[in-house]
């Protein structure tokens, strides 16, 4: 069984807001520290009243770029997130400040609801860049022809799936890639995983969902395409890595009532997340897929020319990845016990997600994860302070007990003495 990009459109947590315990405060983790672990960094609140906050982008001067995948309204006409009714214009670009004041830059962008009426997870606008004075916004797809790799919900939803310029705020914007087709036409990954095998899902879908500027053009990851793909100035797009498939296997019943012994299978990496390391190369964090096991992410490190490598794993659910200012990997998880959280399914409160940082000889310490909330986004800032989307599947307004998506931050800084090839130091 496996995931292309479901979970990052409409699957994501979506069983968390049908129970309605997304706005309940998760239960506060142990205080206490384990021996050799610095203490968790505090997590202080920017900004609410965000529209399903996805990817967050530090501007030139020092701003937040946040992207908003949308309100994930829909009328009951939607039924599965594939009809044209289920789009809208919710989506839209905020500006947010280190002190919490927001701006919207663009709005009225194109959104897909995953269902009908309220509170279902949402697709648009997946991460946006500020380049030479250029909003770059970068979409997600929902539903493409198998055979074009258009998407189908008509002339509004025309920017879905592409990599978007906007010369300047409120302009129009003009494409510069299409995913999907190149999807079509390709088909990188050859449609692997045990899903396409069994018929459940198509060997061609497309889900780009973060980009980074690369060698004069850009690197995207495509979650439902496993793979890294290169844009470069002109437009013309390229294969820089396809992503090895997970060995998983998945429980009595994931495949429907007519499975009662568990299925070894291999579930898809879906790369949700790329960034350019010091070292100049590209490291690329993935989601996997269902079944979602935990403990089976990776992050791997890409060359291009060369086949990616791991480089860190046994990570659950990472939502992004960052560098911090030494230089170390910043590895941001969902859900610590993963997307098919066992306390969502009994109505229970949801775990919290957590940044773990990875040290110089691999070594991994959690650095915060108290009040970390479904977060979809990380960015370190200029100051040190880093910055994460939390609650990145609730909506600006009508969330369970008044949340909303929100940005928050936390400081990894002199209170958590020292890293010395990874291991911990408190000074002492």
């Amino acid at each position: 069984m496996h995931l292309r990009s479901r979970p990052l459109r409409r699957t994501l947590l979506g069983a968390a807001l049908a129970a309605g315990v997304v706005g309940v405060a998760a239960a506060p983790a142990d205080a206490s520290t384990p021996p050799g672990n610095p203490p968790q960094a505090t997590v202080h609140v920017v900004a609410t009243g965000l529209n399903q906050p996805k990817k967050l982008t530090i501007a030139p001067d020092g701003d937040l770029i946040v992207a908003l995948s949308g309100d994930g309204n829909a009328p009951t006409t939607c039924t599965d997130g594939n009809e044209p009714s289920c789009l809208d214009n919710s989506g839209a670009i905020d500006r947010v400040t280190p002190w919490g004041d927001v701006k919207t830059l663009i709005g009225g962008l194109p959104s897909v609801a995953g269902g009908p009426g309220a509170g279902q997870t949402s697709t648009g606008p997946s991460e946006a860049r500020v380049i030479d004075g250029r909003l770059q916004v970068l979409f997600q797809n929902t539903n493409i022809d198998p055979t074009t790799g258009l998407e189908s919900y008509g002339t509004a939803g025309s920017f879905l799936g592409d990599l978007v310029r906007f010369p300047a705020w409120g302009q129009s914007g003009s494409v510069e890639a299409s995913f999907g087709p190149f999807e079509a036409a390709n088909n990188p990954d050859g449609g692997a995983g045990s899903g396409v095998m069994l018929g459940l899902e198509s060997a061609i879908d497309s889900d780009p969902y973060s980009f980074v500027p690369y060698h004069g053009g850009y690197a995207v990851a495509d979650a439902a395409a496993n793979d890294l793909l290169f844009v470069s100035r002109s437009g013309k797009i390229s294969v820089l890595a396809v992503f090895p498939v997970i060995p998983e296997v998945a429980p009595a019943g994931t495949l429907g009532p007519t499975q009662t012994t568990p299925f070894s299978g291999t579930a898809q990496a879906v790369p949700d997340s790329v960034t350019v390391g010091p070292d100049g190369a590209l490291y690329v964090g993935e989601l996997g897929g269902v079944p979602f096991n935990t403990g089976v992410s990776s992050v791997y490190r890409v060359v291009p020319g060369h086949a990616p490598t791991v480089y860190a794993t046994g990570f659950t659910a990472i939502g992004d990845i960052a560098f911090d200012s030494t230089g170390h990997l910043l590895v941001l998880e969902i859900d610590q016990a993963g997307i098919n959280d066992p306390a969502l399914a009994s109505g229970g409160l949801p775990t919290p997600g957590a940044i773990i940082r990875v040290g110089w000889k691999g070594s991994q310490t959690m650095v915060a994860s108290t009040g970390l909330e479904f977060p979809t986004g990380l960015a370190v800032g200029p100051d040190g302070w880093v910055y994460v989307s939390n609650y990145g599947v609730l909506p600006a307004t009508g969330g369970p007990g008044g949340l909303s998506g929100e940005i928050v931050k936390l400081h990894l800084g002199s209170g958590y003495g020292s890293w010395s090839d990874g291991s911990w130091s408190d000074g002492h």
